[in-house]
């Protein structure tokens, strides 16, 4: 076993699956709970949005920000009325504190709130009709201040501004010189118990005298506030008791000359304590689950020095953002005491150790985890035996990959419960009455272009290193002035280091071949640039091959299993880079390294996508010949390549209406399969809707394992049943008549293909009197039904709803007459000797059940050893750390012996995930780490 198992969260795992639990994928809990107690108040459901400068923030009454439900809404930049992407998922509340010796907190994750809207009287408590009455945030912006200035209260005027709540706390302040800004000179002015005009009744105490130039603090370009409690309801989450605090939140936009500051937000949370008794050790903390654009592709950071929690993406690329993805930064200005990760899982796996919540709760909010143990580098930050302790998470110097973060070395990523975390204040003790204020901005770096004609793009470093000059921006106003200074700051951005030149490759050679000796591992050598932070190693099948290893030293070993398998020939090259952008790179050398690894998958080849390939064209068209118009593929497989690509002709693509056989072929790897247009056709069956039955120019086969670039050994094909599904209206001809998937022209009905029960003689037999029979050859349920009995539905299809495109000016269906579409598995397809994908034993004594993973970390593939003592039922599998089944890598009855699965994880994203071998009533479990 590896230290990572010495984790308290992986030996959670671990012994979750040992107990045989089945594990299901986590969904967003409800914000409701079972049932109110009397007395209780329900959810709030007010909603707010800050909406000016470049962002769109959604606001809430329950404690959560920006999510309800399952939809977030935090969007930079922001354009009115175009759909853009989203900058992070949710940010949570918490509040926690020592009451009389107790631990007491206030805080949510995914659901089941524990804030409530309104104040609380001087004992501390509500009801559910001031709850009721106080469901609502108020939203006013500077806009509709200077159209009073200018015009006077009308019937246009923004009821919130006149309504602005000061009876409850709300901050304003009295407008001298008329500017409608509070000025250094203008006190922000605050109602609270014992001062004339606070009420806790919305509608009476004191209210906004405009006239006398009383206007509402906003701070910024547009303010929203609101109050909450925690002692309203349950505390379901934290199965605690409550604080007994009020909070009050004043959330605020900007419309800056700074694009910076137009992207920014700032919220300044007032905790009130209005209990009886001190609230010891209170901590204000924030819990952050980012996501900045696509779903499970970013990396946390801390920067302690800036004391902010900072969200930025794991690769150059964002599925939403597009390249030069931003930067997110959740930055306390009044002062940050670390971050730690936290999640539900934390507190939920079924075999977890008795932690009192509360007290779980209040670790974290200490950047202790759940079981108090101290946060350490290395690793998920869980090493009892570490005295390396930290308070913040990842908090190495991130933009130049050095130790401790998700980059060097690299951690989990990829679910938000591995993303999300807490970011948390100094402790400070509140006594009954008094309050406490924590100021936030959440501060965004944008991506675009390095300044200068003809720079490349910026990269994802860049921009956090943007993201740093915008904290020391906003951070030095708010020393100066406060919150309202922050609108007025300038930024003044880092320019990125000049790129590195391209180094020199040293080792291996050009056209290396190690095919003989097969060492273990290869080394890869060049030369050290200058202003380089680290080295991007390239390998791959292709010369620009886009798979790198990231390195900081001038050489890297690779271990045989992360090098790239079942090719005959690799390539490698390196990149120099810092965190301004990588460097040329010197051309690829090419080395024979060929390791065959069975992966039971379509096949797909690199720069041409899935292998389903023309290997015969149209009229006997050789697809690959000097006349061909398409030849892609031809170089890596000898045939040409259609699928969303054009065949040797010109005359069709094929595509799929929906998942395509990529889907369907695994299942019956490594067997490879063809559609073949021949004069004679076959007769092909509507089984998935009308029962019709028709004739059709085409026959599909099962060619056996055909490796891609051999010929077919006709004498172990299977003849199948075409099945069909029209998207056009004539169900009677095989024809291109349905609606386009790419443009290029109409589609053909759908093509599956299914086993005959006996084999394709007897449908035939039983089938072509009835088609014979029909004058349009074209018959349908009943008649037809006794004939489908010889389709075997239950053996599953290896081909499904596979379409050809026609292309514009291209051949009718009549005219690919010779054409044959091959469907290859396995990646690549064995020789037949070597074809199966079941492990191989090696006789030898065993005395007990054994599982193992070699190597460990992961990079590219692994071997899986086990050993069964006695014969037994085995199902071998991968699952990640929410025990959600990630592959299958055995599933038979095995006869006492050792054996190896291969475990392919190239598609995996960087993580930790547990194999699970369950033989018979016995269960062993193993956990890796993937790296990439």
């Amino acid at each position: 076993m590896t230290s990572m198992t010495r984790l308290l969260l992986l030996s959670l795992v671990a012994a979750w699956i040992a107990s045989g639990a089945r594990a299901q994928e986590r969904t967003l809990p409800s914000a409701v709970p079972a049932a109110l107690a009397a007395g209780d108040c329900a959810y709030g459901t007010a909603e707010q949005f800050l909406d000016v400068g470049d962002v769109r923030a959604a606001l809430y009454t329950t404690g959560t920000l920006f999510r309800r439900e399952s939809t977030a809404t935090y969007t930079v930049p922001y354009t009115p009325g175009v759909e853009s992407a989203g900058a992070l998922f949710s940010l949570n509340l918490w509040v926690g504190g020592e009451v009389e010796g107790a631990a007491h907190i206030a805080g949510a994750t995914y659901g089941n709130w524990e804030f409530w809207p309104g104040p609380l009287d001087g004992d501390g408590e509500t009801t559910p009709e001031r709850c009721a009455a106080f469901d609502r945030i108020w939203r006013v912006s500077f806009d509709d201040l200077r159209s009073v200035t200018a015009d006077g209260v009308g019937p246009l005027t923004n009821p919130d501004l006149i309504g602005w709540p000061i009876a409850h706390g709300a901050p304003y302040f009295v407008d001298v010189n008329g500017n409608d800004r509070r000025d250094a000179s203008e006190p922000r002015l605050t109602l609270g118990p014992g001062d004339l005009g606070y009420s806790l009744t919305p509608g009476e105490g004191a209210t906004l005298n405009l006239a006398a130039g009383e206007r509402p603090d906003l701070v910024g370009d547009q303010a929203a506030w609101w109050v909450m409690n925690d002692n309203a309801g349950p505390h379901i989450r934290s199965q605690g008791d409550p604080l007994q605090i009020e909070v009050q939140v004043l959330a605020v936009a900007f419309d800056a000359s700074d694009l910076a500051i137009s992207q920014s937000t700032v919220y300044e949370f007032t905790v009130i304590n209005r209990s009886p008794v001190p609230i010891d050790d209170a901590r204000v903390s924030f819990f952050l689950v980012p996501q900045i654009g696509a779903y499970g592709d970013d990396f946390l950071a801390s920067d302690a020095d800036r004391e902010m929690l900072i969200s930025y993406n794991r690769t150059e690329i964002d599925k939403h953002y597009g390249t030069s993805p931003p930067a997110l930064g959740l930055d306390l200005l009044s002062g940050a005491y670390g971050t730690v990760w936290v999640d539900d899982e934390m507190f939920d796996f079924p075999n977890a150790p008795d932690l009192d919540r509360p007290s779980a709760m209040r670790n974290a909010q200490a950047s202790l985890w759940s079981d108090g143990t101290p946060q350490t580098r290395g690793g998920f930050g869980y090493n009892p035996d570490s005295t390396d302790v930290t308070r913040w998470r990842f908090d190495g110097d991130v933009i130049r990959r050095r130790y401790w973060t998700q980059e060097q070395p690299r951690s989990p990523s990829g679910t938000r419960s591995e993303m999300s975390s807490l970011l948390n204040t100094p402790a400070q003790t509140l006594a009954p009455g008094e309050s406490r204020r924590v100021d936030l901005a959440l501060l965004f770096a944008e991506g675009g272009l390095r300044d200068g004609p003809g720079s490349p793009d910026r990269t994802r470093f860049h921009n956090v290193a943007r993201l740093f000059d915008i904290s020391d921006a906003v951070q030095a106003a708010y020393d100066a002035g406060g919150t309202t200074a922050i609108r007025s700051a300038s930024v003044a951005y880092t320019p990125p280091p000049p790129l590195p030149a391209s180094p020199m490759l040293l080792a291996p050679d050009d056209g290396a071949d190690y095919d003989e000796a097969l060492p273990d591992s290869l080394m890869f050598s060049w030369t050290a640039v200058e202003g380089a932070e680290g080295y991007h190693l390239r390998l791959g099948a292709m010369p620009d091959s886009t798979r790198s290893i990231y390195t900081r030293g001038t050489s890297h070993t690779v271990p045989a299993q992360g090098l790239p398998f079942n090719m005959r020939t690799s390539y490698w090259t390196v990149q120099a880079t810092n965190w301004g952008g990588d460097g040329p790179a010197p051309p690829a050398r090419s080395f024979s390294y060929f390791r065959y690894v069975y992966i039971p998958e379509a096949l797909t080849v690199a720069g041409l996508g899935l292998a389903f390939v023309e290997v015969v064209g149209p009229g006997g068209a050789d697809p690959c010949g000097t006349e061909a118009q398409s030849t892609v593929g031809c170089a890596q497989i000898g045939a040409n390549g259609i699928y969303q690509s054009h065949n040797s002709t010109g005359d069709y693509i094929g595509t799929a209406i929906g998942t395509g056989p990529e889907a369907s072929l695994p299942a019956f790897a490594p067997r490879d399969y063809e559609i073949r247009f021949t004069e004679a056709g076959s007769v092909a069956y509507y089984g998935l809707t009308s029962g019709v039955a028709v004739p059709v120019p085409f026959e599909v086969w099962d060619i056996g394992v055909t490796p891609p670039g051999t010929d077919n050994d006709p004498d172990d094909d299977i003849q199948m049943v075409p099945v069909l599904f029209a998207d056009g209206p004539d169900e009677c001809v095989f024809e291109y008549g349905g609606p386009s998937q790419n443009g290029t022209g109409p589609t053909t009905q759908r093509i599956y293909a299914y086993y005959a029960v006996e084999d394709y003689a007897a449908w035939e037999e039983a089938i072509a009197p009835v088609v014979a029979a029909d004058p349009n050859q074209c018959p349908t349920d009943p008649a037809t039904a006794a004939a489908s009995s010889e389709i075997d539905f239950d053996r599953g299809r290896p081909l499904q709803r596979f379409v050809l495109e026609q292309n514009a000016g291209g051949v009718d269906i009549d005219g690919l007459a010779g054409t044959v579409i091959r469907f290859y598995t396995t990646d690549p397809s064995p020789a037949p000797e070597e074809a199966s994908p079941e492990p191989t034993p090696v006789p030898e004594p065993i005395d007990e059940p054994t599982l193992a993973v070699q190597p460990n970390p992961v990079v590219g593939a692994a071997t899986v050893p086990f050993a069964l003592p006695i014969s037994a039922t085995v199902r071998l599998r991968l699952v990640d750390v929410l025990g959600r089944e990630v592959a299958v890598l055995a599933e038979a009855p095995y006869e006492a012996g050792p054996y190896e699965a291969r475990l392919d994880a190239s598609s995996l994203a960087a993580g930790v995930y547990v194999l699970v071998l369950d033989a018979d009533d016995q269960r062993l479990t193993q956990t890796l780490t993937v790296l990439r």
